[in-house]
């Protein structure tokens, strides 16, 4: 057995969902911050007021400023939100935290994208066709069946050897304020869309201890090690860069380099999927049915004519700056304290 750390430099804003929403009930837009509260602190405060409140359709915002309530011991705390447009009845998608109210990232995540990334290398590099009975019906069905053929049966699945622990706790001090921003291919975006996430801001360092035991099969052997999951990883960052962003005219390929990977809410449908590599020259059609299919009344279908399937780049605003969701520079080192 063989102990890493795992570091990620969060490059962009990173989100991930506790599956909870902070309603227009529970915060206030104070300036350049949002103030998030405790429900139960405001009920002790403000008592049947609160109630009746709740019963309305005022924002907290405007219901803190209309009575000038002092609130401050229900604050929970509070998040920076710069210039991002947050309006006072935009729903706000709450990070995942720990029992002490920590955000954190679930080793699960970033397993996750690793996958991902090493499901891909394997199919890129498969020469026997062994991933050919896919090709026609992987979509619809899922990657049950592709993993297994790359990865081994669950019971001895080459993940089986690889874990990977939740991240440190973190500090509310590191989230920021993010709206989603739609942009395409010429360029332009929409930023009207009332959905915020609460997110990791750019320049966080985030740590993971990675464990890896010795596998029994020879073919996992080459696989459960830290090289093979870095190669992955490049090469699913290159592929992506290569077949979809470099379409969008706004899009800089050297910006971020290789070693990186796309975590958490907001990423877009190729960051979490390997379509590119198991569909090749038919990944575009192939992605266009699907979403069509899915997703009615946006017309998919026109984006075979368009060259590019999704068609809207998934992004936020951070430091002055549209960019995407989601990158994190990704560094694996054998842990030598143990």
């Amino acid at each position: 057995m063989r102990v890493y750390t795992i570091t990620l430099d969060v490059i962009t804003p990173v989100h991930i969902g506790s599956g909870n929403t902070i309603t227009k009930k529970d915060y206030r837009v104070s300036g350049r911050n949002v103030e998030i509260y405790d429900s139960l602190k405001l009920y002790s405060l403000l008592g049947r007021g609160y109630e009746g409140f709740l019963m309305g359709n005022e924002t907290l915002t405007d219901y803190i400023q209309k009575y000038n309530v002092r609130a401050n011991s229900a604050i929970k705390y509070s998040i920076f939100c710069g210039n991002s447009r947050i309006r006072k009845s935009d729903e706000i998608h709450e990070f995942i935290k720990d029992p002490y109210g920590c955000p954190y990232i679930p080793g699960s995540s970033i397993k996750g994208a690793i996958r991902t990334a090493m499901l891909s290398f394997a199919i890129s590099q498969n020469k026997r066709g062994d991933f050919s009975p896919y090709r026609r019906d992987f979509i619809s069905k899922g990657a049950n069946d592709v993993e297994e053929t790359a990865f081994g049966k669950p019971i001895n699945s080459v993940f089986k050897h690889i874990k990977i622990s939740d991240s440190d706790p973190l500090s509310t001090d590191d989230l920021i304020l993010c709206k989603k921003i739609d942009v395409f291919k010429d360029g332009n975006s929409n930023n009207k869309l009332n959905l915020c996430r609460e997110s990791i801001k750019p320049g966080t360092k985030v740590k993971f201890k990675l464990t890896i035991d010795e596998p029994f099969e020879e073919k996992h052997k080459e696989m459960a090690n830290p090289e093979y999951i870095m190669s992955a990883i490049r090469n699913f960052s290159i592929q992506y860069k290569n077949t979809y962003l470099s379409k969008f005219g706004s899009y800089n390929n050297k910006k971020y380099g290789d070693d990186i990977i796309y975590l958490g809410g907001g990423t877009g449908f190729l960051t979490k999927t390997i379509n590119t590599s198991l569909y090749g020259n038919d990944a575009l059609s192939k992605v266009s049915d699907f979403l069509s299919d899915k997703f009615k009344k946006h017309n998919h279908k026109q984006d075979v004519q368009l060259g590019i399937s999704p068609r809207a780049m998934k992004c936020t605003q951070a430091n002055n700056e549209i960019v995407e969701m989601g990158i994190c520079k990704i560094g694996i080192e054998l842990d030598e304290t143990i």
